[in-house]
């Protein structure tokens, strides 16, 4: 159990119980530190409620991501950092259909959501031009349709403004990851064109 200083009596529930609560339901582990034990003991949960198809994890670190795969091949990983600068040049040198990939999940920012709400006054024009040019590169809806055809799905984050989401959907996303997931539901609702792309019910 964990507790945070301001918070009252909230408590953050365990993995466990996550799990036991949500059985059927598709759930990201995203393992914070490069910890051999922590991976070991988050394979070993997942094997026990027998969740491997509904599970996703990985990190940041490509090292990381090597480990929880090494510890449990039959749960998704997604793309490290250093994974999705491969495959963004592969994608623009031409190669990418012949390139094998392990991953099954691409989870990247939306870099045009900092971008609109940055204040001009305290980013640089350079700070802003880097996100302009990011969100190009990132915000491709062909690599997204390629990568759909060969059974990876995309997810942006964090977005919680409709003209985010919708873009993401328009952009061929399988998914968004929201702050505000009652709003989102809201969003599907007004949008039922949406959830027959991703599945949602």
């Amino acid at each position: 159990e964990c507790c945070c200083v301001g918070t009252g009596d909230t408590r953050i529930p365990r993995l466990r119980e996550v799990f036991e609560a949500f059985p059927d339901t598709v759930i990201n582990v995203d393992i914070k530190v490069d910890d051999d034990k922590l991976i070991d003991k988050v394979s070993e949960l997942i094997r026990t409620h027998s969740r491997e198809s509904l599970t996703v994890w990985g990190n940041a670190s490509d090292v990381v991501i090597r480990k929880c795969h090494k510890a449990n091949p039959d749960v998704g990983i997604l793309f490290s950092m250093k994974r999705v600068v491969v495959l963004l040049l592969l994608f623009y040198t031409g190669l990418l259909p012949f390139v094998p990939l392990s991953e099954g999940f691409l989870e990247i920012p939306m870099p045009s959501m900092v971008l609109r709400i940055a204040d001009e006054k305290s980013t640089s024009k350079l700070y802003r031009w880097v996100l302009r040019l990011a969100d190009r590169i990132l915000m491709s809806k062909t690599l997204f349709k390629h990568l759909e055809r060969r059974g990876i799905q995309v997810y942006l984050w964090v977005l919680n403004d409709d003209e985010d989401i919708e873009r993401a959907f328009r952009l061929g996303a399988t998914g968004v990851m929201t702050d505000f997931p009652t709003k989102l539901k809201h969003f599907l609702e007004q949008h039922p064109e949406y959830c027959k792309l991703t599945g949602v019910k």
